[in-house]
């Protein structure tokens, strides 16, 4: 039964179509903007700094994706390699990876599943681009309107909306996942079966990750457009982290799973919670959001889950 459901659901020309063309249009969208915001900062004295920061926002996304596909293609060829580099340094890794979700196109040479990929890719380039740009362009435009230009504003829209389709999509993909469901049946099941209802569950969850992202990045860029900015900033944004990673420590719930040991296991883990916190913060992501995120159940003796690990 649940083979015949997954074959109907990648056979779905609708259901494929949207998930890819919508994914693949949003991400180039974001992207190509991202390069015209970057071209006019160039082009004023005032906002140099400001060009280099969103360029290198965009080169730590891009660098991260392709050291995660050296991890987790190392059983591949260089060949193999190369062509998935190409995919990420042209935009398409959003894109990519939900056809091959949407397709069932399981890889035993891969070391995570497609759908761990594709959410940890979609998270790391909220983390690193798609929620830091918008937060940057907003300040761009409160502090110096005239040199950021009108069409900034539609940049900034772009950003807060890629980044809350890539946030619905992942809780889309994640609730409707059978191991998911099997796993923690207490939380996942909330996106309805009926397609009209399924269909209007995730353009709110879209609609409420953007209006999110975009009023918390509104809200910093008012603090960084203060006169007392530093600590201001200093004070909301490292005390949100420090108190989150002091949490984490006195819980013993620090480390994370990953596909690494020693001492990598460490900055994996860290990354992951920082990469985590920031898209949780900004986008409210439901996946992220309750007690069972991990794949393994602890359950009592009548089989009802209590917990993870």
């Amino acid at each position: 039964m649940v083979k015949i459901t997954s074959n109907l659901i990648r056979d779905n020309p609708f259901g494929l179509f949207f998930r890819v063309l919508v994914g693949a249009a949003l991400s180039m969208i974001d992207a190509a903007t991202d390069i015209y915001v970057i071209t006019k900062y160039y082009q004023s004295d005032a906002l140099i700094d400001q060009a280099q920061a969103l360029l290198a926002m965009i080169s730590t996304n891009l660098f991260i994706q392709i050291l995660c596909v050296f991890a987790l293609y190392k059983k591949k060829s260089l060949a193999s390699k190369l062509k998935e580099i190409m995919i990420t340094l042209l935009f398409l890794r959003p894109a990519v990876d939900a056809y091959r979700l949407s397709s069932n196109q399981d890889d035993d040479d891969v070391t995570i599943g497609r759908l761990e990929e594709m959410i940890g890719n979609k998270m790391i380039e909220l983390a690193t681009e798609a929620i830091p740009a918008c937060i940057l362009q907003s300040y761009v435009f409160l502090s110096n309107p005239e040199e950021a230009g009108t069409y900034a504003l539609l940049s900034i829209g772009i950003s807060a909306m890629t980044t809350g389709f890539t946030s619905a999509m992942i809780s889309f993909d994640k609730d409707i996942d059978v191991k998911g469901r099997r796993a923690q049946p207490i939380f996942y099941g909330y996106i309805p079966d009926d397609n009209g209802l399924r269909a209007r569950c995730f353009v709110l969850m879209t609609l409420m990750s953007a209006l999110l992202n975009l009023s918390r990045s509104v809200g910093i860029a008012f603090l960084a457009a203060s006169s007392n900015r530093k600590v201001l900033l200093a004070s909301f944004l490292g005390g949100e982290f420090v108190l989150y990673f002091l949490t984490k420590f006195a819980r013993g719930d620090f480390i994370y799973w990953v596909p690494v040991d020693g001492g990598l296991m460490i900055a994996c883990s860290f990354l992951s919670r920082f990469v985590t916190k920031t898209v949780v913060d900004y986008t409210g992501m439901l996946h992220m959001r309750h007690p069972y995120v991990g794949e393994r159940a602890v359950r009592d003796p009548q089989g009802l889950p209590l917990g993870v690990f």
